[in-house]
This record gives C-alpha cells, sequence and structure tokens, in this order.
C-alpha cells in the first residue's frame, strides 16, 4: 500500500471507531427526517407513484441506518465496516438520481439543487473515518456512480416541459459537477492526513515512542464499552522497570532513555494485534489486552519478561552490550461493572505484590487470591 494512503496504525483505528460511530448518529438522524418528506408530499397532493417510491425507499434506509449503528457500537474497528457504510452512504445517493432516470426525468436527475450537493455531504464524512483510504474509495465511487447517471441521462429522450423546469443537459455543468466530487475527495484525504499528523504528536510519548497517559485514559474507558457489549474479555497489566534508578546512575541518563525505549518496543512488539502499550508514567507502563483473559495475558507477558532478560542491551557509548533490566509486572481482568480507574488500581496492587516478592516476576489477581510467575 502506497504511504500516502496510511496503515493500520492503532491510533487511527480509535479515530476511525470514534468516528464512524458519530457518522452513523447522524446519518440515521438525516434518514428519520427524509423519511417524514414521502407523507408530507402525500398530504401535499403529490403523485401516489412518487409517493410510493419514496416511502418504501426511506423506509430501506431507516432500517439499514439502525442496523449500521448497531454493527457499529459493537465492531467499530473493522476497517471493512468503513467502507460498507461509506459505500450505503454514496450509492444511496445514486439510488434516488436513479429513480429520477426510471420516472422518465433525466433532467432532474443530473441538475438536481438538492440530491447531488449530498454526495459532497458523504464525501466530507469519510474525514471523519480517520482512514484515507476510506475518502479515496468514496471519492471514486460517487464519481463513477455519478458518470454513469450522465452517461444515462444524455443518452435519454428529453422533455421539452422538463427541461423548461429543471434546466437542459449540458455537458459542461457536468464535467464541472465531476471536478467538485473529485476536489472534495481531495480535500478530505487531505484533512484525514493532517489529523493523523497532529493526532500523532498529542498521543505520543516523545522519549519512549508509547502512547501517552492521555490516550491510555480515553482508550481504555472506549475499550470497556466495545468488550462489555460484546461480551469479551479485558485484562490490563501495571509494568515497571525494575532498579532503574541504579541504572541511570551507572550508565548515565542517555543510556538510561535509550534503554526504556528499547524496553517499550520489545513490550509493545511483543503484544497482540488489538492490545497497545502506554507510557504511565516515569519507568512505568500501561498494556491493555482486549479479548485476552487474566491466565493468557499472564502467560504472554511472563514469556515477554522472561525474552527480555535474554536478550542484553545496546546502549549508545557502551563498549559491550548490557544486560537488560528485568521488569516487574501486575495483571488484572476486569470485573464486572468496575470502572478504568478501579481496574488499574487492582493491576497497580498486583505490580507493589511482585515487587515486594522480590521483583523480575509476574502477578495476577486471580479472583481474591494471588498467582505469581517467575
Amino acid at each position: 500500500m502506497p504511504s500516502w494512503l496510511g496503515g493500520r496504525d492503532d491510533l487511527m483505528l480509535e479515530v476511525g471507531a470514534v468516528g464512524e460511530l458519530l457518522v452513523a448518529r447522524i446519518r440515521l438522524v438525516v434518514v428519520a427526517l427524509i423519511a417524514l418528506f414521502p407523507p408530507l408530499a402525500w398530504w401535499a397532493g403529490a403523485d401516489a407513484h412518487e409517493v410510493l417510491v419514496g416511502g418504501v425507499f426511506a423506509t430501506l434506509s431507516l432500517g439499514f441506518s439502525f442496523l449500521l449503528l448497531a454493527l457499529v457500537r459493537r465492531h467499530g474497528r473493522i476497517v471493512g465496516l468503513r467502507f460498507l457504510t461509506a459505500a450505503f452512504d454514496v450509492s444511496s445517493i445514486s439510488i434516488v438520481l436513479g429513480l429520477f432516470l426510471w420516472q422518465g426525468r433525466p433532467e432532474l436527475a443530473v441538475n438536481s439543487r438538492v440530491v447531488f450537493e449530498i454526495y459532497l455531504v458523504a464525501i466530507a464524512a469519510t474525514a471523519l473515518r480517520g482512514d484515507p483510504r476510506v475518502c479515496v474509495f468514496a471519492g471514486g465511487l460517487a464519481l463513477f456512480q455519478y458518470a454513469a447517471i450522465v452517461v444515462l441521462a444524455m443518452a435519454a429522450p428529453t422533455d421539452p416541459e422538463a427541461a423548461l423546469q429543471y434546466g437542459r443537459i449540458s455537458a459542461g455543468d457536468q464535467v464541472s459537477r465531476l471536478i467538485l466530487l473529485a476536489v472534495a475527495t481531495l480535500v478530505a484525504l487531505a484533512c484525514v492526513r493532517q489529523t493523523g499528523k497532529l493526532l500523532l504528536m498529542s498521543s505520543v510519548d516523545r522519549m519512549t515512542g508509547a502512547r501517552n497517559r492521555a490516550y491510555l485514559d480515553s482508550r481504555l474507558e472506549r475499550e470497556i464499552r466495545e468488550c462489555r457489549l460484546a461480551g469479551r474479555p479485558l485484562t490490563v497489566a501495571m509494568i515497571d522497570v525494575d532498579r532503574f534508578k541504579p541504572f541511570n546512575d551507572l550508565h548515565g541518563h542517555p543510556a538510561g532513555d535509550a534503554a526504556l525505549r528499547e524496553i517499550a518496543a520489545r513490550l509493545a512488539a511483543g503484544l497482540p494485534a488489538g492490545a497497545f502499550l502506554a507510557r504511565y508514567g516515569g519507568e512505568e507502563f500501561t498494556a491493555v489486552l482486549p479479548g485476552l483473559d487474566e491466565a493468557a495475558a499472564q502467560d504472554l507477558l511472563d514469556r515477554l519478561r522472561g525474552e527480555m532478560r535474554r536478550s542484553p542491551l545496546e546502549l549508545p557509548g557502551a563498549d559491550a552490550p548490557v544486560a537488560t533490566p528485568s521488569v516487574s509486572i501486575g495483571v488484572a481482568q476486569r470485573r464486572r461493572d468496575e470502572s478504568a480507574g478501579e481496574l488499574v488500581e487492582r493491576a497497580d496492587r498486583c505490580l507493589i505484590r511482585a515487587k515486594r516478592e522480590g521483583r523480575d516476576r509476574v502477578v495476577a489477581a486471580g479472583g481474591d487470591a494471588f498467582r505469581t510467575r517467575r
């Protein structure tokens, strides 16, 4: 994938999940308002056929909007869902214009002053999803579908009365509209890229490269909501580098900073997909492990602890590799109705116990008793 199209960064996945939920709620409100048009049109004496078509389409759209909102609440981080919802938004507009063609009104299909502009809203909404690939997909789909509608409209027989009411079909005007869709896509794409850069700057600990405390606090709250809805376990681990001050005093602060960066990188690399590492403060880190129960998380982190101890550190200015400092880890699985703060506090109590027992070990809450791995 080209670098300018981005990748599966956990930060942008999180931003995209929040944005997708916002788009789903906006979609539901907009479609609910549109669903009021057919009965109002029938009351105003509109053609019964048009009212029927509009009512059926509005009802189906409302049902799909409810379905998409439910899906997003449970599976907001699935990237494929964003492509699906973007396709729904764009194609819904094209279907409405296609209905005008089907009713023998090609001039209205390509000269609409209301429906066409909703393409721009759908493309703009892709910027909230935090994925440049979705911007390109939605913009390209809108261009393709609208170009097909223009071709069909220009090939259809024209009605002089309709041309007077809605305007003639002008090739120049339609090219301008296609260019407008392309420009809207580029603007949405630029917004996503710039937002990604700013979010990266504000959510990453500059010294270690791990996520920072602010990101941890907001992301953990969302993980709790998603795991509760999906019925999945959620485990948090508090990780502390043992005897880091003596290490710093012996090797110097630049070497200590390099050691923290390397330890953070090794920990983050060993976590499964969907998990993340954040710097809690000083030489302490927090690992959030969605989908893993306490026992599985303890096994994983104990293996990482052992692997790190067996791999020496290459420090700047050192003549030879030095032993990697050990880590102490406290693990706790979220209990029913437990808040983020309470979960972190229980994991921290396990960490304190690990250090009191002699460090270089993993202690899990294990219900009412503690379980230690060393």
